[in-house]
């Protein structure tokens, strides 16, 4: 557990009145350091990210993020027997998706609890909402290397990509959910309400 917050964040104060305004200007700073992560705070290797919007409501314990994702490229090796959309899906390769410009809508809800005479933050509920302007796959060696049958399902999957990302919403929800509560848990149960947001 880190003993105090890295010098290279910058603190903001929960009673000024300019509290949103320097929330966002301090997550500008770390935006250079977001794509190779950041252990000290328990936050992901990530794309950069671009926040316009940062809101925050001390009296319900609620914290909102606006946040936009230019250009998230996810990439591995998969395997998928089944159906998309209806169509027979069958192959084992590599996978690519171009996720572009994804806005996102985060809402943290928790409470303070006191630990070792301090004040922690707990968050007992997190939301997500996304919104996707465009999505471009291409899934390798389809139907065992059949190429004909590979191209028509990729050109299939790209015309479709609304649909697509719809029947999955409930899947990629969910994921961003565990993953950002990972990190806002591991991150407010090392740091006390008075070292992130001191008074």
């Amino acid at each position: 557990m880190p003993d105090q917050l890295p010098s290279f964040l910058k603190v903001c104060h929960r009673n000024a009145p300019d509290l949103d305004t320097c929330v966002r200007e301090s997550y500008e700073e770390l935006r250079p350091r977001l794509i190779e992560g950041i252990p000290e705070l328990y936050i992901p290797a990530m794309e950069p990210l671009v926040v316009p919007q940062v809101k925050m409501d001390q009296d319900s314990g609620a914290i909102y993020l606006h946040s936009v994702y230019r250009n998230v490229k996810v990439t591995g090796i998969s395997k998928h027997t089944g159906k998309i959309m209806m169509m027979p899906l069958l192959g084992d390769g590599h996978c690519n998706v171009d996720l572009v410009n994804i806005t996102m809508r985060t809402e943290l809800i928790g409470q303070e609890y006191k630990k070792n005479g301090a004040n922690f933050l707990k968050i007992n509920t997190v939301k997500v909402k996304y919104e996707l302007s465009d999505v471009h796959i291409h899934l390798d060696n389809l139907f065992n290397g059949d190429k004909a049958l590979g191209d028509r399902m990729n050109e299939f999957l790209n015309e479709n990509w609304k649909a697509l990302a719809e029947e999955v919403r409930p899947l990629m929800t969910k994921a961003l959910v565990d993953i950002l509560r990972a990190s806002v848990d591991k991150l407010f149960a090392s740091f006390s309400y008075d070292d992130l947001l001191p008074k």
